[in-house]
């Protein structure tokens, strides 16, 4: 394990196996209240433009893409990662948010329209059903604010073989093995 700059790399090979990590969470040195398993996708940076695809035009060319993504990407399945309470509520939080957020939009664009077909002349039903279509998309952030790795601070090295934790408390840093 080396430390540089505020960023911790622990061996893929260490954070796999339950029981390796710190009884203390990573980003405020807690105690856990939870342990998660989750995975964690290297970013991969691909060649060619989005719009002047590398292998032609269209599908041919996001093709191509996805082949390069799937030949580049690395997974590291992280097992029991501590979580303290505070990561906990914030995740929650943020995964409530995006539920209502994508429900309340589907709710409110398929019963406007549903009520506007049985209804003549409801001009309002519009408003909400722009409204809840509105909602879908939008659900994405705070789901995405929610996700784990984003929670813990961490993310792969490109190559899949360490996981770099971004400025881990003391108390972490003090449980990891040696």
């Amino acid at each position: 394990m080396s430390h540089h700059h505020g960023v911790v790399t622990l061996p893929a090979d260490v954070v796999q196996r339950p029981g390796n990590l710190p009884r203390y969470c990573s980003r405020h040195g807690l105690p856990a209240v939870r342990r998660v398993d989750f995975a964690l996708q290297s970013a991969v940076r691909i060649e060619g433009s989005r719009f002047r695809a590398v292998g032609g035009s269209g599908a041919l060319g996001m093709a191509d893409r996805l082949g390069q993504h799937g030949k580049k990407v690395r997974v590291v399945h992280v097992r029991s990662w501590p979580l303290c309470g505070r990561c906990n509520r914030t995740r929650v939080g943020w995964l409530t948010l995006a539920a209502i957020m994508f429900f309340g939009g589907l709710t409110a664009f398929v019963g406007s329209l549903i009520v506007g077909i049985v209804v003549d002349g409801a001009q309002v039903l519009a408003a909400v059903a722009v409204g809840g279509f509105v909602l879908l998309p939008l659900a994405a952030f705070p789901f995405a604010r929610g996700g784990l790795a984003r929670i813990v601070g961490a993310r792969t090295s490109p190559d899949g073989a360490t996981v770099l934790v971004e400025n881990p408390s003391q108390a972490f840093l003090a449980g990891l093995p040696r």
